[in-house]
């Protein structure tokens, strides 16, 4: 119960924080107008990297999966994009000879497990991010034009993890479907940096692409923990990557720059005085 409260409390405070931010937004950038869209593509993981990024550590072969997101964001000042996603993704792997640090040290590997194994984690979590583009928001008003863009964020991510052997027979080892964990509420924070182009088809419409790097201060994303020769658990952190297509509406704001996106310049009357 103490784990649902927390993991509620999570939700609440991030959106309180997205809440309050687009309130902000709104009153710094009222002409740019709210922006919706999805993103999808490929998440795959890296490695497991200790906290001074002076190790690392792969157990398994790493294999794509699915990655998608649902965004809403904010224009903010000439050059900064606020918002936040909820994103969903998996992450997935296989050994044909699991050689774990494992093995020994935690209870589910008193000794080495007896054929291939792999594991599959659906990850489900909200992030709030900084976007900076490099080009003033009102030179960018060209279709088709490409507008570089960074980001970064911190958010959390809910964990659905089995490690399996490959076998159905054998059924599964560690994580989801073994043991108590349906019963276990995880949830760790993420940290990303983004790379992305975005590039307008209508004033009103685009699209952009992106990579992400994303940082989990945590070793279960592949549903093993880490160990030290001495038995000790290992200072280790999960890094995963993402790679996405989105599109987008951006709504027209309130403002009153002409220069803004989705903002025309209306044409006079015949009878009209102004040129």
């Amino acid at each position: 119960m103490e784990g649902l409260k927390s993991l509620l409390n999570k939700k609440l405070a991030f959106f309180l924080i997205a809440l309050t931010t687009f309130i902000f937004a709104e009153a710094q950038n009222p002409s740019s107008g709210i922006i919706l869209g999805v993103k999808i593509g490929s998440s795959k993981m890296l490695t497991e990297v200790s906290s001074d990024f002076s190790e690392h550590l792969s157990e398994f072969d790493h294999k794509p999966g699915l990655a998608a997101d649902i965004e809403i964001s904010k224009l903010l000042f000439n050059h900064f994009e606020i918002g936040s996603e909820i994103n969903y993704s998996i992450l997935q792997g296989e050994t044909d000879d699991p050689q774990f640090t494992a093995i020994g040290n935690h209870h589910p590997f008193p000794t080495k497990p007896s054929g291939p194994v792999e594991y599959h984690n659906r990850l489900l979590g909200q992030k709030f991010f900084v976007g900076y583009y490099f080009r003033n928001f009102s030179n960018i008003n060209r279709s088709y034009s490409l507008e570089p863009f960074l980001r970064t964020g911190v958010g959390y991510i809910d964990y659905a993890v089995e490690l399996k052997y490959q076998d159905p027979e054998k059924g599964s080892i560690f994580g989801k479907g073994a043991g108590d964990y349906d019963q276990l509420v995880l949830s760790t924070a993420v940290y990303f940096l983004s790379a992305g182009l975005k590039t307008y088809i209508t004033p009103q419409f685009f699209m952009n692409v992106s990579y992400s790097l994303n940082f989990v201060p945590y070793d279960f994303l592949d549903g093993v923990y880490n160990f030290n020769s001495d038995g000790s658990r290992a200072d280790m952190n999960g890094l995963y990557s993402e790679i996405k297509i989105g599109f987008f509406f951006q709504s027209i704001g309130k403002g009153k720059n002409g220069n803004s996106l989705g903002n025309k310049k209306k044409a006079n009357l015949p009878f009209s005085s102004v040129n």
